[in-house]
């Protein structure tokens, strides 16, 4: 009997090691797979399953300058103009004369700038140089630095060679004008070339100031893609601000180091709100005046990506919105348990650059056309589906925690499988039978029992057979039932974590605490951990009838981390869990958490959809730009409604959006979590919300019966306040979140309250 587990075991790690080597060899084939000229280029991006418009055909008239740029593609909206010891170019509208400029070519606006930010402003390719182990970048732009650029035009751009021979680094950008009104710029990594050993690329920018204007000259706003979007207007904001808007595309990176600090209180406590994630690896411009505007696509190298949005004020007189991409990283290596450390730089990070600009002209150049076109580039490129929009209350319940208890740990239970059946029973007396609910803390030890690998239920809510009988009568009534679980997380306390947890670049293990009195530490399970944990958990489902699944975590986080001695991008863990919804999807249905967007064609719907921005203070406007592009194509849950300070607010927020309401609940007054993990859970008790969920029932069932199925096509706000949002079946909503009535196209709008028209 030894000699056969000894020899499962080794059978099992051979596998094991055989699947990270495909995986990792996939991944690396993917980000290789980049030929340097430009009919290759597309090809690839063909044979990967994206629609690629047709190139602008025209042969251009080159002698036809603008700023002392050339001429280089046009098509029948646009022209795209050069020049070439800047790598600066300029994007005309032929019908409104409208223009976007790269670069600021004036001398006389750069009389109060620094040489390192005189660079930055001048240069249409930017990159921040990293020395030894130096943490401070130094920005190189192309003119001033040394930088020699060889240009070589072709169908619909231009293709250029950029060599910094001092620093002896250098790579090639393509750019090229779509017939579609689309620009792409790349830089394949195949491209990229680093001879010194002392110097490496930090991070690129392209055209860092597409669309940048000085001070309030030119009415408008930068669009970033904070929580469901936010606005900062092109005003002059008259030096209130050092600094502006910077956030990583999918979130911070645990494995160099990135993340939040708790300030103040002994570092115990939060004394801020965390950052929302960013969703969608976007930003943009808008010339209010020009009626000009584009949305940035990142296509490509999104994973390390970060967005910048910086007003005037800091830095410089002007307001401007990018991308910077990281090549290399840098970190703090222990070297002694005494405190002593080096400061240590990762191998360049490889993947290609590629970003398109979605351009929009005329009524449509505003956040919703910007919104608008973001809708129709991801139906085209196949990331979206049109899935049914039915209206559901989604209603989670959360079965058991677990506290100290002499000397071992007790279950708190707060929701039954019984207290469900009842909860139910009673919404269905009300009307409410359009619900989906996500059941936490079901799995035998409690919600943050982890991982969750089978179906072990908890016997103190009521077993697996009176569940899974639960199931079968959720799904004869229409409700959806989904088992929830955390994909990523793994507790040390109930089960081994010896092996195939993240260790960080410094290889240490990540350990993420919680500060609370049961387990008060967690770490994540690598990808493959995950995948595997994923596999054998639909597989267990799958063999006792149950198929709907609800997963956190998995859908957003991104991380790099260390296997032996071999750095794991970001873009490996993205790989591979992609690889992980791919196959758990293939047999289950998926409801995934604030999932980003690489993932949002494997759920069924997006749950806890932030409703709103961080609310920085150098932003000027939440807009719902996600809400826009997605209403009507995929369903979305917002947060839930009993842990928001302002109840009205946010249910107009609801009416606005198009985002379907969410509940937590426990059947038991929370208090009895008092002494758990849970213990956050303050207000949740479903006798106290009961009426709560019956009103937003009602209401914005009836919303969404009139617009049901449609899109949004128009979102603006008047001057009295009143919020206006308008669908593509004729239906309008005039939202007003003021303390007065208020009177908008002959409609009276009651304070704190909404109206319907075209009905």
């Amino acid at each position: 009997m030894a000699a056969k587990k000894v020899k499962k075991k080794i059978i099992t790690c051979i596998a094991a090691i055989a699947v990270i080597a495909v995986v990792i060899f996939a991944v690396y084939m993917i980000s290789n797979t980049t030929p340097s000229d430009a009919l290759d280029f597309d090809e690839v991006r063909q044979s990967a399953g994206e629609p690629a418009a047709p190139l602008s055909s025209s042969v251009p008239d080159t002698s036809k300058q603008l700023n002392g740029h050339y001429l280089v593609a046009e098509n029948d909206n646009y022209e795209l103009y050069l020049y070439e010891p800047a790598l600066s170019i300029i994007v005309r509208n032929k019908n409104s004369g409208a223009v976007m400029e790269s670069t600021v070519r004036d001398e006389s606006r750069l009389e109060n700038v620094n040489e390192t930010w005189k660079g930055f402003l001048q240069s249409g390719v930017v990159v921040e140089l990293q020395e030894e182990t130096n943490t401070m970048q130094k920005k190189l732009g192309i003119e001033g630095s040394g930088a020699s650029v060889a240009v070589e035009l072709i169908p619909g751009g231009f293709h250029a060679k950029i060599d910094y021979s001092a620093q002896e680094l250098g790579f090639e950008v393509e750019v090229k004008l779509y017939d579609d009104g689309s620009i792409t710029a790349s830089i394949p990594e195949s491209s990229i070339y680093e001879n010194a050993a002392n110097k490496k690329i930090g991070n690129i920018y392209l055209f860092p100031l597409l669309g940048s204007t000085r001070l309030g000259e030119i009415d408008g706003y930068m669009f970033v893609p904070d929580g469901n979007g936010a606005l900062i207007y092109l005003d002059d904001k008259e030096g209130r601000f050092d600094s502006g808007y910077v956030q990583k595309v999918y979130g911070t990176d645990i494995g160099v180091g990135e993340s939040y600090v708790l300030s103040l209180l002994w570092s115990k406590y939060e004394t801020h709100n965390d950052p929302e994630t960013i969703l969608a690896p976007v930003y943009g411009m808008v010339h209010s005046e020009d009626k000009m505007g584009y949305l940035a696509v990142i296509e490509s190298g999104e994973e390390e990506a970060s967005v910048y949005a910086t007003p005037n004020g800091a830095y410089s007189d002007y307001n401007w919105v990018t991308a910077a991409f990281r090549k290399c990283a840098t970190y703090i290596q222990p070297t002694s348990n005494s405190g002593g450390s080096v400061t240590k730089v990762t191998d360049r990070i490889e993947y290609d650059i590629n970003i398109r600009y979605l351009f929009v002209d005329g009524d449509e150049a505003d956040y919703t056309g910007l919104a608008k076109r973001y809708r129709d580039y991801l139906l085209e490129k196949g990331e979206i589906v049109k899935n049914e929009d039915d209206f559901k209350t989604r209603i989670d319940f959360l079965g058991a925690d677990v506290e100290n208890w002499m000397l071992w740990k007790k279950d708190d239970v707060v929701t039954t499988v019984d207290n469900i059946r009842e909860i139910y029973a009673d919404l269905n007396e009300q009307g409410v039978t359009d619900i989906l609910s996500l059941y936490k803390g079901w799995q035998d030890g409690g919600i943050y029992d982890l991982p969750v690998d089978s179906y072990d239920v908890n016997r103190n809510i009521g077993g697996g057979k009176e569940l899974s009988k639960l199931m079968e009568e959720a799904q004869d009534k229409g409700i959806d039932f989904y088992l929830h679980t955390d994909g990523v997380r793994a507790n040390p306390d109930t089960g081994s974590t010896t092996f195939d947890t993240v260790k960080k670049m410094d290889k240490r293990l990540y350990e993420e605490e919680t500060h609370q009195t049961v387990y008060d530490t967690f770490v994540y399970w690598t990808p493959q951990k995950t995948l595997n944990n994923l596999n054998k958990l639909s597989k267990n489902l799958n063999r006792k009838g149950i198929h709907k699944l609800a997963l956190s975590e998995v859908g957003n986080t991104l991380f790099t981390y260390t296997l032996g001695d071999t750095m794991q991008t970001r873009s490996i863990s993205k790989y591979i869990y992609e690889q992980a919804l791919k196959q758990t999807g293939d047999t289950l249905d998926l409801l995934l958490e604030s999932p980003i967007q690489c993932y949002w064609r494997y759920t069924n719907a997006i749950v806890d959809m932030p409703i709103s921005d961080s609310d920085y203070i150098y932003t000027d406007q939440s807009v719902p730009f996600l809400s826009i592009a997605l209403k009507g194509i995929i369903p979305m849950y917002g947060d839930y409604v009993n842990f928001e300070a302002n109840e009205r607010e946010y249910f107009l927020k609801l009416v606005e959006t198009g985002i379907y309401p969410s509940f937590y609940l426990t059947y038991e007054n929370p208090s009895e979590l008092i002494y758990t993990n849970s213990s956050d859970i303050y207000s949740a008790q479903y006798s106290v919300y009961r009426e709560q969920i019956l009103n937003y029932y009602n209401e914005l069932k009836e919303i969404n019966e009139l617009t049901k199925g449609s899109m949004i096509t128009k979102h603006r706000t008047t001057d009295n306040g009143v919020t206006i949002v308008t669908y593509d079946n004729g239906v309008t909503l005039y939202i007003n979140y003021s303390n007065a009535d208020a009177s908008v196209d002959n409609v009276t709008v009651p304070a704190l309250s909404y109206a319907v028209g075209g009905v």
